[in-house]
């Protein structure tokens, strides 16, 4: 096999990318032989598709959702603009405030910041055969734009990947066998008020329209998770946070030890001194500064809320305000 053009200067990384990208192009051309596996002809159909919209080769190697909506709404292959709209824009807003609870401390009426807004953005790209399917992206790793080798960036992580299977987890709890609520609403009670409030909305629209989904969650490691969503299950989730009652929060003072911090999630473990564990997100300026305090004792300034939920229980959500050394 031979590239299209000689490799370029290695100080170039424009051009050494390109140059990467037309040798990769070149070995697939070459690929003329049957599909061996269901997985493999996907991919070359879809490769075809692409190729066939005039879509660069990495918008296939980003982040991709396939969204399909099931039910009798859809069976003649469409779906009221009045379901589809509301459907987009909710899930749009459910992932960035699931992002934004993951990431620091779970919030109800500020505004999520604009690193999570454009980390968790989703773009609309094809419609696919279906009851009615579209295919939905994220945005593009910044760091591959200059990375040498973009490959190895996608095996990483983003906050968008943690955002959608926390909301693919809840998806699949709601279809568990268990007619118990208590996994799924110590799944959602965490998140905050903005995030169930988000996620009400999204499924108050699929349960009124009867519309299930069918979702199937692409990586950029290659790896794909896929999740049902029947009426029931989005009926389920609609009821826990609807009946879901926050109360003000108080703040507290807590002294303990800090035993657990991790400053890529904003998250802490606390022994008081009464002897209780306490979880706690914290604040989006003392996150980058947690390595200070780890395994000491500490006095923290904690925000406690309690939410009551199905049945009558009760869960306290914790969040660090601010911290200093004892």
């Amino acid at each position: 096999m031979t590239s299209h053009a000689p490799m370029p200067d290695p100080s170039d990384k424009r051009a050494l990318r390109d140059w990467m990208r037309q040798v990769r192009n070149a070995a697939t051309h070459q690929a003329h032989g049957a599909p061996r596996t269901p997985a493999e002809f996907s991919v070359r159909q879809r490769r075809r598709l692409f190729q066939a919209l005039n879509v660069e080769q990495e918008e296939i190697e980003r982040r991709r959702l396939d969204v399909a909506l099931t039910g009798a709404t859809t069976a003649e292959h469409t779906v009221p603009v009045s379901t589809l709209g509301p459907f987009l824009t909710n899930l749009q807003e459910s992932v960035a405030a699931v992002a934004q609870a993951l990431t620091g401390k779970p919030t109800s009426f500020a505004s999520i910041p604009r690193d999570i807004r454009d980390a968790t953005t989703l773009r609309a790209a094809t419609v696919f055969p279906s009851s009615f399917g579209l295919t939905i992206y994220g945005p593009e790793p910044d760091q591959a734009e200059n990375s040498l080798f973009p490959d190895f960036q996608r095996e990483t992580r983003s906050v968008l990947d943690d955002a959608v299977d926390t909301v693919l987890d809840i998806v699949d709890l709601s279809e568990g066998p268990s007619q118990s609520n208590d996994m799924l609403a110590e799944q959602l009670v965490p998140l905050g008020q903005r995030a169930l409030k988000h996620i009400g909305a999204l499924t108050s629209g699929l349960s009124e329209a009867s519309v299930g989904l069918r979702v199937a969650w692409h990586t950029q490691g290659g790896q794909v998770r896929r999740s049902d969503w029947s009426p029931s299950g989005v009926q389920r989730v609609r009821y826990l946070c609807e009946v879901s009652e926050f109360t003000e929060s108080e703040t507290v003072t807590i002294t303990g030890w800090l035993g657990a911090a991790s400053s890529f999630n904003g998250k802490v473990e606390i022994r008081s001194d009464g002897g209780e564990l306490i979880r706690a997100s914290t604040d989006e300026e003392l996150t980058p500064l947690l390595h200070e305090y780890f395994n000491k004792r500490v006095e923290a300034e904690v925000e406690v809320t309690k939410v009551q939920f199905a049945g009558g229980r009760e869960r306290k959500i914790y969040a660090v305000t601010s911290l200093r050394n004892t």
